[in-house]
């Protein structure tokens, strides 16, 4: 191969990156491969694919699919990126981040760290999840404030019911919330009462 091209192999298709994304990764608490996966969200969504499956991801990135879930996970719970369900199809939107560029300052990180095993139980009990229901339950944690154990119960109450889908759970999940259930301990005082 000549040199010409050589240098149109590298002039076709182009993934622009911003230069403040270089020399904010750091203050971002951008990890090495949340970075390398933010670059390839850039390239894929520029491909027309908006919401690529970590598998996707995984490939792209030559890493296991259940790293690039992880480290989805990871970006989702630093409001670094979000799941963009207004339009027809969802998609991921790195709106969150570009505004951290702007603003000179990183979101605030969730005091709560996501156990990726909890992501690994409702794939046992759903099959593979979806990015929409991985961030939902990113936001029944953060958000909401729901422990990872109260989550983990609702999954049981579901699974008992046999309705396995994160409507019903998040149905569950409000009740509790409702009458005051925070724990399990609370869980099983208000279970008493009902009966």
């Amino acid at each position: 191969m000549d040199a010409h091209n050589i240098i149109k192999l590298f002039e076709q298709n182009p993934v622009v990156v911003p230069r403040k994304l270089f020399t904010e990764a750091r203050r971002l608490n951008l990890t090495p491969v949340e970075f390398n996966l933010v670059i390839h969200l850039l390239e894929m969504i520029g491909e027309g694919i908006e919401m690529p499956l970590p598998s996707e991801l995984g490939d792209r990135m030559n890493v296991a699919e259940s790293e690039a879930r992880a480290v989805l996970l990871g970006l989702l719970q630093k409001e670094l990126i979000a799941i963009d369900a207004s339009a027809e199809v969802e998609r991921y939107s790195l709106l969150p981040l570009f505004l951290a560029l702007e603003k000179g300052a990183a979101p605030e990180k969730s005091a709560h760290s996501l156990n990726e095993n909890i992501i690994h139980t409702f794939e046992r009990e759903f099959g593979t999840i979806t990015p929409f229901e991985i961030e939902q339950i990113v936001c029944w944690l953060t958000e909401d404030g729901f422990s990872e154990e109260l989550i983990m119960a609702a999954l049981r109450e579901a699974k008992l019911r046999n309705v396995r889908n994160f409507k019903y759970m998040d149905k569950i999940l409000r009740v509790w919330q409702d009458h005051n259930v925070e724990s399990l301990e609370d869980l099983v005082d208000y279970q008493r009462r009902k009966k």
